[in-house]
């Protein structure tokens, strides 16, 4: 190593060092090792988004299994790449349903100001993958390994299917899966796109990973006044409980689901993410205005599951116009969890008629022909305004969600909680069997993570039942 790049390095790394004593995330700039990586991957990101548009409504069972492979040449330095990426329409679909727009993702996972670099996330995880986060830290993109991206694509349709029935399930919402394979290295690099749990996490004051065990659960909390982002464990949590309110039922119930679901895939080793930050008396008064439960009812109970909606209208499964006023009178007899009790006195005011608009093709108006009237009900059941009626909702365990970004991933108690199930690939091989049977000669029976799934997800909820209030 030549003495110029003794010191670039030790450089580096005095530079790495300083950032972590004052955050949880080190800018990758072009001394970083992984600055070019990083760059592929925006590179290839941005070249199959905007060559292969995808505006698929209604998925069929090829999808789940769709490969597309790209031979691409890089602009900047004319490394030939290859660039592969799974299901793409299963995750358009997944992406629209959480309100994200092709162009919106684009422009966050690559975007055009080469200064909008990727951070890596600096992590105590002993998976050895890597973490980035995008530069409004909105998306997080970690490697994964080829088995963890076999299994993905093995349980999509059912991972899918669970957000079909469940749309706001606990569970983090990936957006994307890759690989790419730089030509001079032997193996591609195998990677997911995914919504980040903790975004916006400015104000997040304190940051847990649970998965309900005790060995080896125990983190040193920074010292008083640390700008240093540790993420606590659950003996940092004893004695400690989440303060829900009215939400805790329904999380309960959800994680009740959630888990059942990781059960059925045989998975264990997974974690609940909570980050908790301070709720401001304005921010508890604004969502209690009318305007704002308005906005919020209509898209808790949107039927495509779209938690941005751009209008104030919505179409029936008849072909009438619904508003979001009128969602809220349709909840009286059953309001969604959340909602507080003296909302369903209040007179509401009627909505304007306009008339549905998306991106979807279709554009139908009641009182056309009946063939138009058929088209009406087709649309609706995938347009992003229509929206469910009370039962409907009940079984999806749908909730009030919050006027907040990232509302698949908040709820209001007490305080303000960010939450998600995450690291679900883990399943119960040869491998972990043993690991299991050694465990139990030299630990407390159901103190380690690494027991039969079954008996991982019971130890979940009955933790969850005990540290909610």
């Amino acid at each position: 190593m030549s003495k110029v790049s003794a010191v670039k390095r030790e450089t580096y790394f005095t530079r790495v060092h300083k950032r972590w004593k004052r955050r949880d995330v080190v800018k990758i700039i072009e001394t970083h090792p992984k600055y070019l990586f990083t760059q592929y991957i925006r590179y290839c990101l941005r070249s199959f988004l905007k060559n292969h548009p995808n505006k698929k409504i209604i998925l069929e069972d090829p999808d789940f299994a769709e490969v597309i492979d790209q031979e691409l040449v890089v602009d900047f330095n004319q490394i030939p790449i290859r660039f592969t990426s799974y299901a793409p329409a299963v995750f358009y679909s997944l992406r629209k349903k959480v309100g994200l727009s092709s162009e919106e993702y684009l422009g966050v996972v690559s975007p055009k100001d080469t200064d909008d670099v990727y951070l890596e996330f600096l992590s105590n995880s002993k998976s050895g993958q890597n973490f980035f986060l995008t530069s409004n830290k909105q998306f997080m993109i970690k490697t994964i390994t080829k088995s963890e991206a076999i299994f993905f694509m093995k349980i999509m349709k059912r991972y899918f299917g669970h957000f079909e029935s469940y749309p706001h399930s606990l569970l983090v919402k990936f957006i994307g899966l890759h690989s790419i394979k730089v030509k001079k290295l032997s193996k591609p690099v195998y990677f997911v796109v995914m919504l980040s749990i903790f975004y916006p996490g400015e104000r997040i004051t304190e940051r847990y990973d649970i998965k309900g065990c005790q060995i080896g659960r125990y983190t040193e909390p920074p010292l008083e006044g640390s700008n240093v982002v540790v993420i606590l464990k659950e003996k940092n949590l004893e004695g400690k409980s989440i303060n829900l309110g009215t939400q805790r039922e329904w999380f309960l119930k959800q994680i009740d689901i959630d888990s059942k679901f990781l059960q059925s895939i045989e998975v264990l080793d997974y974690s609940l993410l909570v980050g908790i930050q301070p709720l401001h008396k304005d921010e508890v008064q604004q969502s209690r205005k009318l305007s704002t439960v308005i906005t919020r009812t209509q898209k808790s109970v949107s039927k495509s599951h779209s938690v941005t909606p751009q209008h104030r209208t919505a179409l029936l499964g008849n072909g009438d116009l619904f508003s979001p006023t009128a969602a809220v009178e349709e909840f009286d007899d059953g309001p969604l969890p959340g909602m507080v009790d003296d909302l369903y006195s209040l007179k509401l005011p009627p909505s304007p008629s306009l008339s549905c608009s998306c991106d979807c093709r279709v554009s139908p108006h009641p009182g056309k022909s009946p063939r138009k009237r058929e088209a009406t009900r087709s649309h609706a059941m995938y347009c992003e305004h229509a929206t469910l009626e009370p039962e409907e909702a009940q079984q999806q365990n749908r909730r009030l969600l919050p006027d907040y970004k990232n509302e698949l991933h908040v709820l209001d108690g007490t305080e303000r909680y960010f939450v998600g199930i995450i690291d679900f690939f883990t399943r119960f091989t040869l491998k972990k069997r043993l690991e299991n049977a050694y465990k139990k000669l030299i630990y407390p029976p159901l103190s380690f993570s690494t027991v039969h799934p079954d008996v991982f997800a019971d130890r979940f909820r009955k933790y969850w039942d005990k540290h909610t209030e």
